[in-house]
């Protein structure tokens, strides 16, 4: 089921905010990791990997000519046979000069062509390295098949189509990740709601029933002629705080479902002056001491007004905020409900203004500050009931604005889209 549409916004931004960094990281880890094993695992000249011993400083820098006769120390000859190697000193006449147990299907003369050749690639399929000296050109091989050489060059449009590589790889990767996120985001968010929903329905379905009694109970003691005065009101006070109670657990059923699925249940057409004239009804019936007094103004074009949605729904949407003004206000203020036809906006369809106001002492800073917040998934510790009319008028693609009223009360502006 879906959230509200800001609080899935800002979900969803945080999932992107996750993925852009990931990716990134991911691209980085990757590109260090490429010249890492490209350093370590050879260069793309003729120089030797980083992995072998340096055995070409030691070959140049311990060949010495003394006495008109080349020499090189034992470790050198030493390690060049550990490692089944050879070496030569050709001269600029192409002419060897000087060898280290060199193959018998190595030539012994080389022209510049020659030369320029095996430095490049191979030398009768051995993998050699060469160093310029003063006195000619020092080779040392390899056994064949030990390396693999290859020399690399390419243009600027390879590079340009390089650095495009990597953008279209960082991309893929955002990509991924967004994907990798969103679905394990998706599966934490539905264990959860899942969760949420089987315990409020739980606790709803344990709590009715001893409140069903106790409510039962306590009505009895309140019309008990046996009793003195103040026992029954006592009993009809544990009345109404059970009521309290009850509507308590049905708010938290209605936002179990409000809280992810943007449309009511079983939505049809419903119409709202009959729904608002009801409840004005009821609570009047319910206010014994008169403290309360409830005024209904329904526009005559309204009266035909109807909404998408579910009556049980609208009928919870309007009891709540009455029940509002009346908790809030208990020595007393007026209830004034109107329902009339909704400025009209541009691009927007028709739309009905249902408005609940008293002249009560308010709401709390703190609390409108929270009712003109974005909705998002999560409940209040208070003022559970308004934010179940938020709710209910956003899953009928409406509005709902709380502010304070003109006398100091509290004022509530719903704004529904009416059925064309």
């Amino acid at each position: 089921m879906k959230r509200p549409l800001l609080a899935k916004a800002r979900e969803g931004l945080r999932i992107v905010e996750f993925a852009v960094g990931f990716a990134f990281a991911a691209l980085v880890v990757n590109v260090l990791v490429m010249l890492v094993f490209t350093t370590l695992s050879g260069s793309l000249h003729d120089e030797r990997s980083f992995l072998a011993p340096p055995n070409m400083e030691q070959l140049a820098d311990g060949l010495t000519l003394e006495q008109g006769e080349y020499t090189l120390p034992d470790d050198v000859s030493a390690a060049l046979r550990t490692r089944e190697q050879w070496a030569m000193l050709i001269d600029e006449e192409g002419s060897i000069v000087w060898a280290f147990d060199l193959p018998e299907d190595v030539p012994r003369h080389y022209t510049m062509s020659d030369v320029a050749s095996f430095s490049r690639w191979y030398l009768s399929d051995y993998p050699v390295v060469t160093r310029v000296r003063d006195d000619g050109i020092l080779v040392m091989g390899s056994p064949k098949g030990a390396e693999w050489k290859y020399s690399f060059s390419t243009n600027m449009n390879t590079i340009v189509l390089t650095g495009i590589l990597f953008v279209a790889l960082f991309a893929a990767n955002v990509i991924v990740a967004i994907v990798v996120v969103r679905g394990y985001a998706r599966r934490s968010w539905a264990e959860r709601d899942h969760a949420r929903r089987e315990w409020v329905a739980a606790v709803s379905h344990d709590v009715r029933t001893p409140l069903a009694v106790a409510l039962a109970d306590a009505d009895t003691l309140a019309v008990d002629d046996v009793l003195d005065e103040s026992r029954r009101a006592r009993a009809s006070r544990i009345v109404s705080k059970i009521g309290d109670v009850a509507s308590l657990v049905g708010d938290l059923n209605a936002a179990n479902r409000l809280c992810y699925a943007m449309e009511p249940v079983d939505a049809e057409p419903v119409m709202l002056a009959p729904i608002v004239r009801a409840v004005a009804v009821d609570a009047m019936n319910d206010d014994a001491d008169g403290l309360h007094p409830i005024t209904v103004d329904v526009d005559k074009r309204a009266e035909t007004f109807a909404v998408m949605g579910s009556a049980s729904l609208f009928r919870r949407m309007v009891v709540n905020l009455v029940r509002n003004s009346v908790r809030h206000n208990p020595n007393g203020c007026s209830v004034h409900i109107s329902l009339t036809e909704a400025p009209r906006r541009i691009f927007r369809k028709r739309s009905c203004l249902l408005t609940v106001e008293d002249d009560g002492r308010g709401l709390d800073a703190d609390m409108l500050h929270e009712l003109k917040r974005p909705p998002s998934g999560d409940l209040p510790e208070h003022g559970l009931g308004l934010v179940i009319v938020r709710r209910i008028a956003s899953s009928c693609r409406g509005e709902a604005r709380f502010m304070e009223s003109e006398g100091g009360g509290t004022r509530v502006e719903i704004r529904l889209p009416l059925v064309p």
